[in-house]
């Protein structure tokens, strides 16, 4: 791997768009960009996807620069299979198109991170200087073969020099097979700064008083009397409709937005007149959003995709300094008195009911919007920075004995 002063090359290997909802995978590889070189390399997309969709065309042209120091690749595939063996023997395909990307730029021996376990297809071919393998949820949980992804994910564990998890209920679940170390998610306080009061770099005071200013609520929201109870994020397979429908119901009075895409399931759904189905907004929009709510929730199904998830927008609820309610996943109670939890309708509604009235002090808010402040995926990128500088170093010594033995001798020396 070529020196540049500590900095090192990045090949990550996503499970997620570039330009889909920001996800742990773009906030820490945006942020590891001002130091490092990072390739980022989508999931597949079915070539027939891309037609007729002007916005996908840009990824007809694979290899393409995205910003300073950062570049995506592009996979266009004749069809895409969610099996686990077929997308391991796709990722395997994939690989010499991976390594003359690298090599075009100029990448020698980077670190491949990856996040998915079928990435060890494509992971195990290149040549690489570490391995760091990242769970930022239960794989098992959305594959169509869970045992075989497991068996998989064990694989690529294995054959890992790092191993992050992003829940408590993660690195439960993997510490036996090795150093997995967890790293949570994180809010992108730099942008909610940056939206919220001008400064990305703002102080904690500056960031509260600017959401405590009175401010319009975007126009996508209703204006009407009431609280404004607020979701905000994917409403996929793992949003609870029934729970949501008929906490909505119980209290026509409130006002409640869903903000972000809807999954199959919330689409169909009649959804009660009190209800606000805002859609996909722009990345930029979502802090003015969150700021204009009194309540935000998250009534998510008690699964085993939610046992062993972090959600970002908790995070970034917090850092809002909003008052929170879900269900009672492990990551939403991890959160004591700043998340309040039920798992029934009834009690969902009560539960927003006491937030309303007994969580909105000024020093509730502000504990809330502390934790929100320390949570950053800046923090997050430097730890992961710290421990993989220390396995090259490790590497570098054992790849030259005679440095190892002379560095040996010298601590030894009195």
């Amino acid at each position: 791997m070529t020196d540049r002063g500590g900095a090192f090359d990045i090949v990550c290997l996503s499970a997620n768009h570039w330009s889909g909802l920001p996800t742990s995978k773009q906030h820490l590889m945006s942020v590891l960009a001002a130091t490092h070189r990072v390739l980022y390399i989508e999931p597949p997309i079915d070539a027939f996807s891309v037609i007729g969709r002007r916005r996908r065309w840009p990824k007809l042209r694979g290899l393409r620069a995205v910003g300073e120091n950062l570049w995506v690749l592009s996979p266009v595939s004749g069809s895409v299979r969610s099996a686990p063996d077929r997308r391991l023997a796709y990722y395997r395909r994939l690989a010499p198109r991976v390594q003359r990307a690298a090599g075009t730029l100029g990448f020698d021996r980077p670190v491949v991170w990856s996040f998915s376990p079928e990435h060890e297809g494509c992971a195990s071919l290149l040549t690489a200087s570490v391995r760091v393998y990242q769970a930022a949820d239960e794989p098992a949980a959305m594959s169509p073969d869970p045992d075989r992804t497991s068996e998989m994910e064990r694989a690529h564990i294995e054959r890992s020099d790092l191993v992050f998890v992003a829940s408590e209920s993660l690195l439960e679940a993997r510490k036996h097979l090795g150093d997995v170390r967890r790293m949570p998610n994180a809010a992108d306080r730099r942008h909610f700064s940056r939206v919220l009061t001008g400064n990305p770099d703002a102080s904690l005071e500056t960031f509260v008083a600017a959401l405590e200013r009175p401010r319009s609520r975007p126009e996508a929201l209703p204006s009407a009397g009431g609280p404004l109870v607020l979701f905000g994020g994917a409403a996929y397979s793992w949003f609870d409709v029934e729970l949501f429908v008929e906490t909505a119901e119980l209290r026509p009075d409130w006002n409640i937005a869903l903000v972000g895409p809807l999954g199959r399931e919330a689409s169909q759904a009649r959804l009660p007149a009190n209800v606000t189905a805002v859609g996909r907004r722009e990345y930029d929009e979502f802090p003015l959003f969150v700021a204009a709510a009194d309540v935000c929730i998250m009534p998510w199904r008690l699964d085993r995709f939610t046992h062993n998830a972090d959600p970002i927008v908790l995070y970034e609820y917090l850092l809002c300094g909003k008052p929170v309610v879900s269900t009672p996943f492990p990551a939403a109670l991890e959160h004591g008195n700043m998340v309040r939890t039920s798992s029934t309708a009834g009690g969902f509604a009560a539960e927003i009911t006491r937030a309303l009235e007994l969580d909105r002090s000024d020093e509730e808010r502000l504990a809330r919007v502390e934790f929100g402040f320390s949570c950053t995926w800046e923090k997050r990128a430097r730890e992961a920075e710290r421990l993989i500088a220390d396995a090259l170093a490790s590497r570098a010594g054992a790849a030259d004995p005679a440095r190892s033995s002379t560095a040996s001798g010298e601590e030894g020396s009195p």
